[in-house]
C-alpha cells in the first residue's frame, strides 16, 4: 500500500498503471451492478475489472500482490475452460481482497465486508437465491462506486508512495 505523503517520480508507466487500476474499480460498478439481471455480459465485465485492477497492482508486499493476481490468473483461466462459476470466485477473490486493502486507506464504512459481501453474492448466485443476489449486489455495488469516487478524488502519485519499499 503507498504512502501518500511521499511522492516519488512518476514515468509514464506509472500513471497508466495507476489509470488501468482505478478503471478497474470503475467497471467493477456496472458490471456487479448487472450481475443478477445480465449474467453472461456481467461476468465479462466482472473479469476484466479484475484483470485491470490486478495487472497493475502497487502494493508493496509481494505475496499479497501475487496472491491477487495470481488469483485473477485462475480467474482467467477458469473462463477460457468455461467454469465461469469458479472464474467469477477468483475474480470476486482479487476485488474483494483489493476492497480490504482499500478500506485502511479511506474506512469507508463496510469496505472492509466486501469480500465476505462477494462471498455470499457468489453463493446466492450459485443457488440462485435471486432476491439475496439483487440485494448483495446493491451492497457491493454501491460500496464500489463510493471507492471508486473516492479513487479518483485523490492524486495518482498517492497509489504510487514510496518506490523504495516495494518487493521485487
Amino acid at each position: 500500500m503507498a504512502d501518500p505523503h511521499i511522492q516519488s517520480p512518476m514515468d509514464f508507466w506509472d500513471y497508466l498503471t495507476v489509470i488501468l487500476y482505478r478503471c478497474g474499480f470503475v467497471l467493477a460498478v456496472p458490471s456487479v451492478a448487472l450481475l443478477p439481471y445480465h449474467f453472461d455480459w456481467a461476468t465479462k465485465g466482472i473479469l476484466l475489472a479484475a484483470v485491470l485492477c490486478a495487472s497493475s497492482l502497487h502494493i508493496y508486499l509481494k505475496h499479497f500482490r501475487l496472491l491477487l493476481q495470481f488469483a485473477t490468473w485462475v480467474a482467467a483461466l477458469c473462463f477460457v475452460l468455461d467454469w465461469q462459476w469458479l472464474g467469477l470466485g477468483a475474480a470476486f477473490f482479487t476485488l474483494g481482497g483489493l476492497c480490504f486493502k482499500e478500506y485502511f486507506c479511506f474506512r469507508v464504512f463496510g469496505l472492509n465486508l466486501q469480500p465476505l459481501f462477494l462471498a455470499l453474492l457468489w453463493l446466492s448466485l450459485v443457488m440462485q437465491a435471486t432476491l439475496a443476489a439483487q440485494m448483495l449486489s446493491g451492497i457491493a455495488t454501491l460500496l464500489l462506486l463510493i471507492l471508486s469516487i473516492q479513487k479518483w478524488r485523490m492524486p495518482l502519485h498517492f497509489d504510487i508512495g514510496d518506490k523504495t519499499k516495494y518487493q521485487i
